[in-house]
């Protein structure tokens, strides 16, 4: 199997020979369907879990063709939100393997839910949401729980602080355990936070929730009560890695969920990976338009920055690897500014690189782009989105998923 880079640069020679790459792309998106299957794949077999539903999140890469291919691989879909949903039925995904998670559900879209989607999977995010549902749903519902704990994420991606928007605090346990008893409750769902760094955190908290699951069916039984907890949720979470053949963190992960949870195995599990199955399975492509001198730093401006990278901007480098193309590699090296399209001064995808002198008519190469990039396409300047092509290296096949498009006009 080719690595990312090897695919990259047959994908970019193999789209220009074919005509996928026009005159007029000075960018283009690529999504390697020989990577994604293999992180998927690996997911599955990490888990080895009987009953599971593996349903990737959606807002990390909302496609709808590779949403399409990720459903037809047997995969589920997350839903941050009612728009969607309408993009996982739009794929082809069954009411039944969506998960609804957004936290600001309107009673309209609960109404859609109860009329046309059932079997949906129906996460609440507050405890006053319950009150806004039918008597008797036509899907599962669950409670999303903030287990209150720190996972090491950085403070814009941390979910599980006392006061945070999402979940109800497994402080007021009392009253979790009131509104399982009176509400048709099935399932509990934990999302300790996003880029964990410390995933055994994560272990603590969907412990916690089990345990909660655990004495609700407790109650539910003394109640007389058929209705159990039967579905855990646990999220996703997990930071992006490359996968080789030593022992990976997602095996780890799951390892040590079966060492500390065991009964999770006797759940129906569900799982919401979305950044760590989509991050290493996409690479983009651009003209260098100008490379120019600002005092000892190179500055070569390329067709894609804030617009599509826009957490890489805002937040901090993502560890993506940059390639120059052709006669690049032979020039000296010299510190470079990589200087995004937008009219703002923050428009870098990173600053202070070692690269061989780029000069104008260079392409750049840039890997790991497959997660919360394309689904984060800024308006800011209202650039049209880049072709983005498809590509089984093991095919060795390329098609387009969807032209170059301006979605703002």
């Amino acid at each position: 199997m080719k690595t990312l880079r090897e695919e990259a640069i047959w994908a970019i020679e193999a789209a220009r020979h074919e005509g996928w790459i026009g005159e007029g792309d000075t960018a283009v998106l690529f999504h390697s369907w020989t990577q994604q299957k293999r992180y998927l794949d690996h997911l599955t077999a990490a888990f080895s879990h009987p009953r599971v539903l593996h349903a990737v999140a959606i807002k990390t890469q909302p496609h709808v063709e590779i949403l399409r291919r990720v459903v037809g691989w047997g995969y589920g879909l997350e839903a941050a939100s009612m728009e969607e949903v309408h993009l996982a039925r739009k794929a082809g995904c069954p009411p039944e393997r969506i998960v609804f998670d957004s936290p600001v559900k309107t009673r309209r879209e609960i109404e859609q839910c109860q009329e046309d989607l059932h079997g949906i999977r129906f996460n609440v995010n507050t405890l006053e949401e319950l009150n806004r549902l039918p008597s008797k749903p036509h899907f599962p519902v669950g409670i999303r729980i903030n287990p209150m704990v720190e996972t090491g994420a950085p403070s814009v991606y941390h979910v599980s602080h006392d006061e945070s928007k999402f979940g109800v605090p497994i402080a007021q346990k009392s009253a979790i355990l009131e509104a399982i008893l009176a509400f048709p409750v099935t399932q509990l769902h934990v999302h300790s936070g996003s880029s964990m760094a410390r995933t055994e955190s994560a272990v603590t908290a969907i412990r916690s929730v089990l345990d909660l699951a655990e004495e609700a069916n407790g109650l539910l039984a003394n109640a007389g009560l058929e209705r159990r907890i039967d579905t855990l949720d646990i999220g996703g979470g997990l930071m992006p890695e490359i996968l080789t053949d030593s022992p990976s963190a997602m095996m780890a992960y799951a390892q040590a969920l079966r060492r500390t949870c065991p009964e999770l195995w006797s759940y129906q599990l569900i799982t919401e990976f979305g950044q760590w199955s989509y991050f290493y399975t996409g690479y983009a492509y651009s003209d260098v338009e100008y490379a120019v001198q600002r005092g000892a730093t190179r500055v070569a401006y390329v067709h894609v920055g804030a617009d599509f990278l826009l957490r890489d901007a805002y937040v901090k480098p993502r560890g993506m690897e940059f390639i120059p193309l052709g006669d690049a590699a032979d020039r000296p090296i010299v510190r470079t500014d990589i200087a995004g399209p937008l009219c703002f001064a923050g428009d870098y995808l990173q600053k202070a690189l070692l690269l061989p002198q780029l000069e104008e008519g260079d392409g750049l190469l840039m890997l790991n782009t497959g997660s919360n990039a394309y689904a984060l396409w800024s308006r800011h300047c209202s650039r049209t989105i880049p072709a983005v092509l498809g590509v089984d290296s093991e095919a060795l096949e390329i098609r387009r998923l969807s032209p170059r498009t301006n979605p703002f006009v």
